[in-house]
């Protein structure tokens, strides 16, 4: 009688090593992805610039009792910032030693701004009777990449609601005068301690 023949299955053994690069790979897209997103945050931008190595920061702090930051373009010509009842209190410029506190101090306000409690995201803000402090903050930076120096430019402005003790800043960061902002929210976040009493000192 004939012997029959077994046959097995070869059992096809898992190569580890492939698997782990393939999950590490697909690590690195969905943080490519999430730091795309995460980048052209508003607060993002904000702690980007204040990281680099400052060359000139210039600006202003007004009251306004409305807030219209929708970016307009007639001729070719693009303007923004058309708000009500602007009232200027102070300026501030880097390169003159007598505006170094202010500078320090506006400073302080934009650092705050990334540990603050997010509230609610809203297309426009109501007009006020007591208003707003519009803060600009306009940040001129050096930074290297690889072996070049590469210099950026920054334009920020925040609304500080009087009332409510909030900061509103739009949720996406974009050039200037991009006409992208017109469909951007404004981004709440509840004022810190540090915050309200630094704008204090900044006003008296």
């Amino acid at each position: 009688m004939a012997r029959r023949k077994r046959v097995y299955s070869r059992r096809r053994r898992i190569n580890y090593g492939r698997v782990a690069l393939l999950i590490a790979l697909l690590l690195v897209i969905v943080l490519l992805v999430v730091n795309v997103f995460s980048k052209n945050r508003y607060v993002s931008h904000i702690e980007e610039a204040l990281e680099q190595e400052l060359t000139l920061m210039t600006g202003s702090i007004s009251t306004v009792s409305k807030v219209d930051a929708t970016i307009y373009e007639n001729d070719g010509i693009k303007y923004t910032n058309q708000h009500e009842n602007i009232k200027r209190l102070m300026t501030y410029n880097s390169s003159l030693s007598e505006d170094m506190d202010k500078v320090n101090d506006v400073k302080t306000l934009l650092e705050n701004l990334p540990n603050a409690e997010k509230t609610e995201a809203i297309a426009e803000l109501s007009p006020k009777d007591d208003g707003y402090y519009w803060i600009e903050a306009d940040i001129f930076t050096k930074d290297r990449v690889l072996i070049f120096r590469v210099e950026n430019e920054y334009n920020f402005d925040l609304y500080y609601d009087m009332e409510n003790e909030a900061i509103y800043v739009k949720e996406k960061y974009y050039d200037e005068f991009s006409q992208k902002y017109n469909k951007v929210k404004f981004q709440g976040y509840k004022a810190t301690d540090e915050f309200i009493d630094t704008l204090n000192n900044i006003l008296k």
